[in-house]
């Protein structure tokens, strides 16, 4: 599952601890039936209380991205793009928070890899935004497989107006990208998810197509491939409402041994009948089912994102 479940401070952000306790009992309670996610990704989970979600839904196993002394590890872009940045908007004011990612499982994690992006614009810049990479062994597949959490610089909620928030978001695309090829992932599968920002911004749609979908990190979107599948889904009203927003985003990549395919869509965290929500973005999962080609094991798993 997926989950930008909007953990930010106050005065940022009003006080988001009893929906962000909300959401750990609520998956607490999906665990009692037999029906949480095995591995959660979520995004925005920067305060305390946003980090213990996990804790409180009876994840055994739990990893943040970088944190805010983590320093890049690739270059800074040239031009003067940094230098150039406004603190009246959030830049050149050095990191006050970390990333907000955090990856919770069921099943064991054997490593961790994270990147911190070297580029950013606006109000993002605050952030120590990148990503985060864990190979997690499931039970009846062979191999672990590699799951990456990421959040990537939003548009207009920046402040720092369109051509800054394009080029540090599509810098920001190029590293993830290469990030993900550079897992050497091997005859692993690969799950990506996380809040992209992509939206209804052309630009924005176009290079995330060419680098995520076709290039280097050659994913597939799980909802594409649910929409030619006619996947069953649960909740479709608030389905339907995050595919329209385009920002969260669940992908997969196969391997030569390993066959994985989306079978089932949910939005376990959507509106309520009064039309609530616990943070301003849908939690929405897909359910996997993997496949090693070379054995006859074979298992199921459900992701979640932002």
């Amino acid at each position: 599952m997926t989950y930008n479940v909007h953990g930010l401070p106050w005065p940022i952000a009003s006080d988001r601890s009893a929906d962000l306790a909300a959401i750990g009992t609520r998956l607490r309670t999906m665990r009692d039936t037999g029906d949480q996610p095995g591995i959660v990704v979520l995004q925005e989970a920067f305060v305390d209380n946003a980090k213990a979600i996990g804790r409180t839904a009876g994840y055994r196993y739990a990893v943040f991205g970088p944190g805010e002394d983590d320093a890049a590890t690739v270059p800074r872009p040239d031009g003067g793009f940094v230098a150039d940045g406004s603190r009246m908007v959030g830049e050149r004011l050095g990191k006050h928070l970390d990333s907000g990612l955090a990856i919770f499982s069921d099943y064991p994690i054997l490593a961790v890899r994270r990147l911190a992006y070297p580029v950013c614009a606006g109000y993002d810049c605050l952030a120590n935004k990148g990503a985060v990479a864990a190979l997690i062994v499931v039970p009846g597949i062979a191999k672990p497989i590699v799951v990456v959490d990421t959040h990537l610089n939003s548009n207009e909620a920046s402040g720092a107006g369109s051509p800054r928030a394009t080029y540090a978001y599509r810098r920001q695309i190029d590293l993830l990208a290469n990030f993900v090829a550079s897992l050497e992932a091997g005859d692993r599968p690969v799950l990506v998810a996380g809040d992209f920002n992509v939206g209804q911004d052309l630009r924005r749609r176009t290079h995330f197509d060419v680098r995520m979908l076709n290039g280097g990190a050659a994913l597939q979107a799980a909802v594409a491939s649910c929409r030619t599948a006619r996947c069953p889904i649960a909740e479709p009203s608030d389905m339907a409402f995050s595919i329209g927003r385009a920002k969260d985003w669940m992908m997969f990549r196969p391997s030569s041994t390993v066959a994985i395919r989306p079978i089932a869509l949910a939005a376990p965290f959507g509106h309520a009948a009064n039309g609530a929500m616990l943070s301003d973005h849908v939690g929405i999962s897909v359910r996997y089912r993997i496949d090693m080609l070379a054995t006859p094991a074979s298992s199921t798993i459900m992701m979640a994102s932002r």
